[in-house]
């Protein structure tokens, strides 16, 4: 059996460990943070994990909302989600994950794009 994306990363465990990163950064940046008022990050962050194995190959299935449906009235923006990819990112690589393992998850998310956008920020 060829190893997926998924198995390539470290599986599950690897996945927690970069969704909890990838959080941690987000609640960091000033122009995302607000998004995440009033929400359960311990759920939130289970979610994100459910969807990315199952995403990255792990022969799970996601059973949460789909991703247009979870972000709606979120405002969104292009830029905002350019800054969550970069932060992913800089998780990745500070995990050590090897840059052609980085590109295809990069190449996994970018079409999520127009799932997650949902106009301009509130003013």
């Amino acid at each position: 059996m060829d190893p997926t994306l998924y198995d390539h990363l470290g599986g599950r465990d690897a996945i927690e460990l970069a969704v909890r990163g990838l959080y941690a950064r987000l609640l960091e940046d000033p122009g995302i943070a607000p998004v995440f008022d009033g929400v359960d990050l311990l759920r939130l962050r289970s979610h994100m994990t459910s969807f990315l194995s199952a995403a990255l190959g792990s022969g799970l299935v996601h059973v949460g909302r789909d991703l247009h449906e979870a972000h709606a009235g979120l405002h969104i923006t292009d830029a905002m989600f350019d800054a969550t990819v970069t932060h992913l990112v800089d998780v990745l690589e500070s995990l050590a994950v090897a840059d052609e393992l980085v590109t295809r998850v990069l190449a996994t998310i970018a079409p999520l794009r127009l799932q997650v956008v949902h106009g301009s920020a509130l003013v």
